[in-house]
């Protein structure tokens, strides 16, 4: 089988380190039309730079999910780019005060942690449709968690904040189906970032043992594999695919790719 999604022009958010930069990696190899995004403008460049020795159609803008006019910004700046989006790839950073438990967390959390996992995917959505519905084509993926399917109540904001974004991919693929767009959630499992590495430093410290041994037990042994994923060989290979025109039946779906970590059906 020949994945060829030579070409295809993809914005892809927080995109400068973590999830998001293994998978511009992944997918400036495979010859895609990128844009990066992040709000520090030294990891814009850094990245971009990396990420052309691949491809010299890679480019970058800052940006903050949670500023609504700068979003508006960032797709007139794409189509002007590369002319036009045919894959939205959602994702996002955490909130900064997580790790934290609902009674820690403020009214101003909440609404920070909403903005930036629901409404800003949400605005972005509607940002792109209608172009991908002109050229009636293409693939929106909403990069989630393991965890909206088993909650842990140390990630509360995260977890309630980003659980709607299931109800909304199933909306949209029955309204979008006739335009041949295609919508997914992917729930991840446990890869090796720093981001994840902060979150869990920040729990080790509260229940005072060492981040190894947290790590250990709360990624490592949770997985029957007893490893994390690789980001660009797993992961990477799994959103060529969706993107790909092999994937056409696949919408409105929710699709684990965690290692066996959740105990959720």
């Amino acid at each position: 089988m020949n994945v060829d999604i030579n070409g295809k022009r993809i914005l892809i958010t927080a995109s400068t380190e973590g999830i998001g930069k293994g998978l511009a990696r992944t997918l400036s190899r495979e010859g895609c039309k990128i844009v990066i995004t992040s709000r520090n403008e030294n990891k814009v460049k850094s990245t971009v730079e990396e990420l052309k020795k691949y491809n010299p159609e890679v480019y970058g803008y800052v940006s903050d999910l949670t500023n609504y006019s700068n979003l508006e910004v960032l797709v007139k700046f794409m189509i002007e780019k590369i002319g036009g989006i045919d894959v939205l790839i959602f994702n996002s950073g955490n909130p900064p005060s997580e790790p934290s438990y609902f009674d820690e967390t403020s009214i101003e959390d909440w609404e920070y942690s909403v903005k930036l996992y629901l409404l800003s995917a949400i605005k972005l959505t509607k940002l792109v449709l209608p172009y991908m519905k002109s050229q009636r084509w293409g693939r929106i993926l909403y990069l989630s968690s393991w965890t909206i399917k088993q909650p842990q109540r140390i990630f509360v904001l995260a977890d309630v904040s980003r659980s709607s974004i299931v109800q909304l991919t199933k909306i949209l693929s029955k309204e979008l189906g006739i335009y041949n767009i295609t919508v997914n959630t992917i729930l991840m499992g446990s890869f090796e970032t720093e981001g994840a590495k902060k979150s869990l430093k920040k729990l080790a410290e509260r229940q005072k043992i060492s981040f190894e041994e947290l790590w250990k037990k709360e990624v490592i042994e949770r997985s029957p594999l007893k490893r994390t994923g690789d980001i660009e060989k797993e992961l990477g290979s799994l959103i060529a695919y969706l993107i790909s025109d092999y994937a056409s039946y696949i919408t409105g779906s929710v699709i684990q790719i965690d290692g066996g970590t959740s105990d959720a059906i």
